[in-house]
């Protein structure tokens, strides 16, 4: 592993807000560096403005316009937890970001860490043990919560999810038909399939938005299938029970793009994406099930206390959605947000945080 340079671990408290990436051209220089005063300070004056609260949600961090991205959030408990994403665009060659709370998301540190990539999902085992991935390939993990490290992946393209089953085996999963595994924490990464960087051909293509697994043999993916012989697509879920080496399709009738999905156990699992569909199985993914959401929304995110109680979260150019059940499902109350919602994470039933890509974080009441 590669050491990332640090000027110090951690800076002061911080928060987040999303810009529109802006394309600089050299013969137009100076008129983009107007605009990027006047939008500088456009959003600096808007982060003193509070954030509307949903109904059973605390805004416990406002926007800040140092931060351009929130991907991820996690907690390992009611205190500690963690959240990945995009620095300001000043910082071009680093422009990952990784956060830090030990007050339940109150406040938080920035760590220091000079990320080479955007990051898109982080996971904990617990106070200690994590890893992050991000654009290019991007692996980053911590033994201590605060002090990051490069780790090789062998691959250039994105990486989108990432699981461990405890601190030795994990898996990596993202565009390009791409899924790592790992047997000692991440010092060495194995190509499973995939992995060439923005490989196109006439045969059917795997992008991969997240994974979970149960134990060291058993696991999901889900994502969506592209075939480019027939320029369509469909929603992909797949199980491996062998640790990886292999995997079997389960059906699930739809060509949505899947962003998330959530197991509770064996036998319950949920999936979510886009146009707000969330399928639902309780054989193990052997049979899937659409349950009514009751939005369009993209459904980026979905996580469950128990087999009644879980949220979905998502929204798309500004516009949010928070979807509950305390059916397991059946039926899903849906609540309006001003904010784009990129993650829920449920460490149990009284303790919930969302994250938008603006940099908000909410907690449930």
């Amino acid at each position: 592993m590669n050491k990332l340079k640090s000027h110090g671990q951690c800076k002061a408290k911080t928060n987040f807000v999303r810009v529109d990436k802006i394309c600089l051209r050299q013969e137009s220089l100076k008129l983009t560096l107007h605009l990027a005063i006047l939008v500088t300070v456009a959003i600096a004056c808007s982060v003193f403005v509070a954030l509307p609260t949903a109904e059973g949600w605390t805004v416990v961090q406002e926007r800040d316009p140092n931060v351009r991205d929130y991907m991820s959030i996690t907690f390992t408990s009611k205190n500690t937890g963690w959240v990945v994403g995009a620095a300001s665009f000043e910082d071009f060659e680093n422009p990952g970001f990784i956060g830090y709370t030990t007050d339940g998301g109150a406040s938080w540190q920035k760590s220091e860490v000079q990320i080479p990539a955007d990051l898109a999902e982080v996971y904990f085992l617990d106070d200690k043990h994590g890893w992050a991935v991000g654009a290019n390939g991007t692996i980053v993990a911590t033994d201590n919560g605060q002090d990051w490290e490069l780790q090789t992946s062998k691959v250039g393209n994105g990486l989108k999810g990432i699981y461990f089953v405890n601190k030795d085996v994990g898996l990596a999963v993202g565009e390009s038909d791409t899924i790592l595994s790992t047997k000692n924490g991440g010092r060495s990464w194995k190509v499973l399939q995939g992995g060439q960087l923005g490989a196109v051909g006439d045969d059917d293509a795997n992008m991969y938005n997240a994974v979970q697994f149960l134990d060291e043999e058993t696991g999901w993916l889900a994502g969506v299938r592209v075939s480019p012989s027939t320029q369509g697509q469909s929603a992909l879920i797949q199980k491996t029970t062998d640790g990886g080496q292999s995997w079997v399709t389960q059906e699930t009738g739809k060509e949505d793009i899947l962003e998330d999905l959530f197991f509770l156990n064996a036998s319950m699992g949920w999936a979510v994406g886009e146009n707000g569909v969330i399928l639902h199985t309780n054989n193990g993914g052997e049979s899937w099930t659409e349950q009514a959401s009751g939005t369009q929304e993209t459904l980026r995110s979905v996580g469950f206390a128990d087999e009644n109680n879980g949220w979905a979260i998502g929204g798309d150019f500004g516009v949010g959605a928070i979807l509950h059940t305390t059916d397991g499902g059946t039926t899903w109350e849906l609540e309006d947000s001003t904010e784009k919602l990129v993650k829920v994470f449920v460490l149990d039933g009284k303790n919930v945080w969302l994250a938008s890509s603006t940099g908000a974080v909410m907690r449930a009441e």
